[in-house]
């Protein structure tokens, strides 16, 4: 009983300084703080746990469940991998470029770990990428919490890479014409050139079907390829060659 209510004591404390997800080493330091021997800090959080005042979210790392709304399921991404970004579907849902609901929380990380996938009720979706390829993302904030997401530019790129975690090909196609407006030409064509080759050319194809002016798709166009490539990377091997972009249109 006295473990139970020192552990209240300390989690109240840590809600009070604004945490809603925490570790053992942020409760040790709160113990400290409150005059709580840290010896008691384990059985204290057995106690928390079994009586649903946190959530256990990896080893060491919990959420709190108490003291006002449970943490936004984008800050728990960025606390179960770090470092990592909210991604594709997930990020087209935020930038109001897809009318559908993702039903997974979608983020990248350049880390190649294995984290639990099902969580809170809600299933995350961790993609590794290249160190490299893990660039064009902002900080925003969700219920007073910050997080990391791709920004539209990035996003829309991801979709051209891996268009199966954004529903499929069709989708970031529609997600494009959603966009057409807001993109910033100029800095979609330098990611574009920072990635593979064929994602550089499925862009100069979209751009160029959107009306963009063709002096600014010269760095796509100039573009060496030895081959093919398919628009959709997930689709069959199929369709016209288009010699401009060196792509087979393959939907």
């Amino acid at each position: 009983m006295k473990n139970s209510v020192l552990g209240i004591k300390l989690l109240r404390h840590l809600a009070n300084q604004g945490l809603r997800i925490f570790s053992t080493e942020h409760a040790q330091a709160a113990a400290l703080e409150i005059g709580m021997n840290p010896a008691y800090i384990s059985e204290a959080l057995y106690h928390l746990k079994n009586g649903g005042w946190v959530t256990p979210l990896k080893r060491g790392l919990y959420a709190i469940a108490a003291y006002g709304p449970a943490p936004h399921e984008f800050a728990i991404a960025m606390a179960l991998v770090t470092p990592s970004a909210i991604s594709h579907w997930t990020a087209m849902h935020y930038h109001h470029i897809t009318q559908q609901t993702p039903n997974k929380i979608f983020a990248i990380t350049p880390r190649g770990i294995s984290i639990p996938r099902s969580l809170t009720n809600t299933i995350f979706r961790f993609i590794h990428v290249k160190k490299e390829h893990y660039f064009g993302i902002e900080t925003i904030w969700v219920d007073e919490m910050r997080a990391q997401i791709t920004n539209l530019e990035k996003t829309l790129l991801d979709g051209l890479t891996s268009p199966e975690y954004c529903g499929d090909f069709s989708e970031v196609l529609h997600a494009f014409k959603m966009a057409k407006d807001k993109i910033r030409i100029q800095i979609i064509i330098e990611y574009a050139l920072k990635l593979e080759k064929a994602v550089a050319k499925r862009l100069g194809l979209i751009l160029d079907e959107l009306g963009i002016e063709e002096k600014h798709l010269e760095p796509l166009l100039k573009l060496p390829m030895k081959s093919y490539c398919k628009f959709d990377p997930s689709g069959p091997a199929k369709g016209p060659y288009n010699a401009k972009w060196k792509i087979r249109e393959n939907l």
